[in-house]
């Protein structure tokens, strides 16, 4: 190995590898080749909706006579997509847009060139890019979806599943397994929320903006959105070529679905240690040891947790990509484009594998409420019904029953072991005068089920307000699902329609 020792060696040097003109060997290996290769594999369909649509609009728009529009139409039809996906970089045209466009041309004797009157590469690529994600995110959230319902439905199975809650890692109080989960899939709710937001930053229509200025001819930008399934357009020109808005948003949603995902994840994978023993992870998301003959490994959950830390990480890697990037045309988006659609992936596996858990998942319903009936996480319950039943002070009953469970450590008792002997004696001794009130509502505090069915507050864990929070999650889902299939059916009016146009057009000519 020999360094240059002069700039004028280096240089040429690098012209020698090179290559004199364009283009550089070193662009084609890093940008060229594989964006030729995303564009073949990702992008041809959007690029042959984006023809037909514009094509339409001008000839409607007499920009483009009905019989030159109709052979260029003629010859979009015969499109052959799998010949495209077939070829592979070889320098002739610096993408593949160029490469179909002069095969156009050739097969019109010229005609096709007018194809690229009122357009830019500047507002196809970004148009295509946009239908590109638009499909991706409505196929992610539809899969989301999915997960969603699974889990209210494990919340409506355990709607009567008693649990201690755990605050700081610590027993807390009694709760319902299912409220757990219904307090999940409204977190995953408003995740869903973000999707349509960000659905609806994807599906706005650049076309029409042109280089960015838009154009002379008389276009009709709306008839190209709608032509191409779009909800309406970015109005500026500028922004809608500069605009980076629909790959930040669509990553920052999926990147905060992953964050509350895997903070569900991560009480599962404590859940199912054999200290906690709370749920039991069906076998075909467990592994074996290779010497431990008793092991059963919940690698699904630990996939889980490591791929969406991953999926955050490519989320934040769209956001760090465009931060100080200048506010205009750029190559930049192209190659942060890539998170995009990896994020969209690996989101579609992850959500697949987390239903597939949820929807297997064993509970030991048994032992949880056997361990609520012997923690003291009822003892809130105390405190509060020694203001209500006894008019005691509720900051002077609380301290009495944290003396309580001091003494009733001491002497290794459980929830079980409060009597009313035992109480009277924690009584006399903290307040320093006899226990001269009825022991009725105390003994019902000390039941755990009493707990929870008490609480009729809503968002509680009562009957009528677990079941108003569960009917509520179920005809959220139903409307998260009527809303995928409103903006599928658009997607699919949209390319009938230009079906049915161009059939119509071309049956005249």
């Amino acid at each position: 190995m020999r360094l240059p020792e002069t700039y004028t060696e280096l240089r040429k040097q690098t012209l020698e590898q090179e290559g004199m003109k364009y283009p550089g060997k070193a662009l084609v290996a890093m940008e060229l080749e594989p964006g030729y290769e995303r564009a073949k594999n990702r992008m041809l369909p959007y690029i042959q909706a984006i023809n037909e649509a514009h094509l339409i609009m001008l000839m409607e728009q007499g920009i483009v006579d009905e019989n030159s529009g109709n052979v260029i139409l003629k010859a979009l039809g015969e499109l052959d997509q799998e010949f495209y996906k077939n070829t592979v970089y070889d320098g002739r045209y610096e993408d593949l847009y160029f490469y179909m466009e002069s095969k156009l041309i050739e097969a019109t004797d010229g005609i096709a060139g007018n194809l690229h009157l009122a357009r830019s590469r500047n507002d196809m690529c970004v148009a295509w890019s946009h239908m590109a994600v638009r499909d991706g995110l409505l196929q992610a959230m539809e899969q989301f979806l999915y997960l969603k319902n699974a889990i209210v439905l494990f919340a409506e199975e355990h709607k009567d599943t008693l649990y201690v809650i755990h605050t700081h890692t610590q027993h807390a109080q009694p709760g319902l397994l299912g409220h757990y989960f219904l307090g999940a899939a409204d977190m995953l709710e408003r995740d869903f929320k973000r999707l349509c937001r960000a659905y609806d930053a994807v599906n706005q229509s650049p076309m029409g903006a042109a280089a960015v200025t838009t154009t002379g001819f008389p276009v009709s930008r709306e008839r190209v959105a709608e032509l191409a399934g779009f909800s309406g357009m970015i109005e500026n020109a500028y922004d809608a070529i500069g605009n980076s808005d629909y790959l930040t948003q669509t990553a920052s949603a999926l990147g905060l679905c992953a964050l509350d995902m895997g903070r569900i994840v991560t009480d599962l994978l404590l859940w199912a240690t054999q200290e906690m023993n709370m749920i039991h992870v069906a076998d075909g998301y467990i592994s074996i040891s290779s010497i431990m003959p008793q092991k059963r490994n919940p690698i699904a959950l630990e996939h889980l947790r490591s791929s969406l830390s991953v999926l955050k990480g490519m989320a934040d890697t769209v956001l760090t990509g465009f931060l100080k990037s200048p506010y205009g045309d750029i190559s930049d988006y192209e190659d942060i484009e890539d998170s995009v659609f990896g994020c969209l992936e690996l989101f579609q596996k992850n959500v697949q594998l987390f239903r597939a858990v949820i929807s297997t998942l064993e509970v030991n319903k048994e032992l949880l409420e056997s361990r609520a009936y012997e923690s003291f996480s009822v003892v809130t319950d105390i405190a509060d019904q020694m203001y209500r039943s006894y008019e005691i002070p509720f900051r002077k009953a609380h301290s009495f029953v944290s003396f309580l469970v001091k003494k009733a450590g001491t002497m290794d008792y459980n929830l079980k072991n409060i009597s009313e002997e035992f109480f009277s004696s924690a009584y006399h001794e903290f307040f320093g005068e006899p226990f001269a009130f009825d022991f009725t509502p105390i003994s019902q505090c000390i039941n755990p089920w009493h707990f929870v069915k008490c609480r009729e507050v809503r968002g509680g864990t009562g009957d009528k307000a677990m079941k108003s929070m569960i009917d509520r999650a179920k005809k959220e889902v139903e409307a998260n699902l009527l809303w995928i299939q409103e903006h599928k059916k658009q997607l699919r009016e949209a390319a009938e329609t230009r079906k049915q146009v161009i059939q119509k057009k071309l049956d005249k000519f």
